[in-house]
């Protein structure tokens, strides 16, 4: 469940405008765009059956490699790390003959570094495990080509946009990624191997029919929320130092919002019963500081992004999820969705929100909070006095 922008959104749609729009939902054009595209999936299947007979040719593995679907599950890899294209075809490869490709990063830092531990602990393992339970794939592929509930995604997303948006993304089905789900700019994408090879480990159950509508939906409030913010980001007047503050909050509101509105079903208690999620939720005590000290680092900077690569790196995985969805339950708890959604509407003002609501425990620095609020204001000589107290 990750977002492939530099993530981005929200306030409240009331139901009768989801009423009113749901008629546009049920056109057939509308429709056609919810059934998902299974090319890269059956493309993938039918290349690793070729595998298992020993008699995959390098022009199949080609062919397979320049499908959108193989193109969307290596963009997804860039978000947070490097992965190139040559080094995705590299682990497919190997796993064609049943082995886990020994990789080593194709440049420096810590990214590049991410990236291979990805394909050798993640993709590389789970091409293998397919290759040994094509039956199982194939079967779990064809429960979602009979799984018109899809279709609920879109206003599922909806409910939890502050505004009225186009929302006409491209779903795809696809296998052979890192992430059980995407959203890489109007393309988004469930991968069935991936989250049937976690089920296989114990790493999570197999994915009901409900949660891959929660799924789309959750990668379609992204892409909402992403163009909400892109417009709400350019009204304001950033410096480089808030313009890297700004990424880093709504990073953590892009998933935390919809993790916790769409998956969490608006409450913490749902997220408990998520596979991995409570390992994260559990972290919320570490992650809440790290965000305030982010947060300060950036506005005294701009961090150069190997550094910003460090500091953020407790965020990855599901860390982005767990603070954000922590933060927006607590103003939940106190002010219901009117008093989330207003505060996905303008994310500068999180810090103080959740200040306000947070019962005895932590709270963010009041000052970093209010300079979070007046972030993309010309604040003059407060600025710079503001930086160097180093708020």
């Amino acid at each position: 469940m990750l977002v492939v922008r530099d993530v981005w959104k929200c306030r409240f749609v009331a139901g009768l405008w989801l009423l009113a729009s749901g008629a546009a939902v049920l056109t057939p054009r509308a429709l056609a765009q919810q059934i998902p595209d299974f090319t890269q999936a059956e493309a993938m299947l039918d290349f690793l059956r070729s595998c298992a007979a020993n008699k995959a040719t390098p022009q199949e593995l080609d062919r397979l490699i320049a499908l959108p679907g193989t193109e969307l599950v290596v963009q997804q890899q860039n978000v947070s790390r490097r992965v190139r294209m040559e080094q995705y075809r590299s682990v497919v490869q190997a796993a064609c003959a049943g082995k886990i490709a020994a990789m080593k990063p194709a440049e420096a830092g810590t990214r590049a570094e991410r990236g291979v531990e990805g394909l050798m602990q993640d993709v590389g393992p789970s091409l293998v495990w397919a290759r040994e339970n094509l039956p199982l794939l194939e079967s779990r592929l064809g429960e979602l080509r009979r799984n018109r509930s899809i279709a609920d995604a879109l206003p599922l997303a909806r409910k939890y946009l502050p505004e009225q948006i186009p929302l006409a993304p491209r779903f795809y089905v696809v296998m052979g990624g890192r992430a059980g789900a995407a959203a890489i700019e109007d393309r988004l994408y469930f991968d069935v191997l991936s989250s049937s090879w976690r089920a296989s480990i114990g790493k999570s159950p197999d994915t009901s029919p409900a949660e891959v509508v929660e799924f789309f939906a959750h990668e379609a409030h992204h892409l909402g929320y992403g163009q909400i913010l892109d417009r709400k980001r350019a009204s304001f007047q950033f410096s480089p130092a808030e313009d890297q503050a700004w990424r880093f909050l709504t990073a953590i509101l892009m998933e935390g919002s919809a993790t916790f509105l769409i998956n969490g079903h608006e409450t913490l208690a749902d997220l408990h019963t998520m596979p991995e999620f409570p390992a994260y939720l559990a972290k919320v005590p570490e992650l809440l500081p790290a965000m305030q000290d982010v947060l300060r680092r950036a506005l005294a900077g701009p961090l150069p992004d190997e550094d910003y690569d460090q500091a953020t790196s407790a965020f990855l995985g599901m860390g982005y999820h767990a603070a954000g969805a922590k933060v927006l339950s607590v103003i939940h708890e106190k002010r219901g969705l009117k008093g989330v959604m207003e505060v996905l509407a303008d994310p500068r003002l999180i810090l103080g929100r959740y200040n306000e609501c947070a019962s005895p425990g932590f709270r963010f620095d009041p000052q970093l909070a209010s300079r979070v609020a007046q972030m993309g204001k010309r604040q003059g000589k407060q600025e710079g006095a503001s930086l160097r107290f180093g708020w």
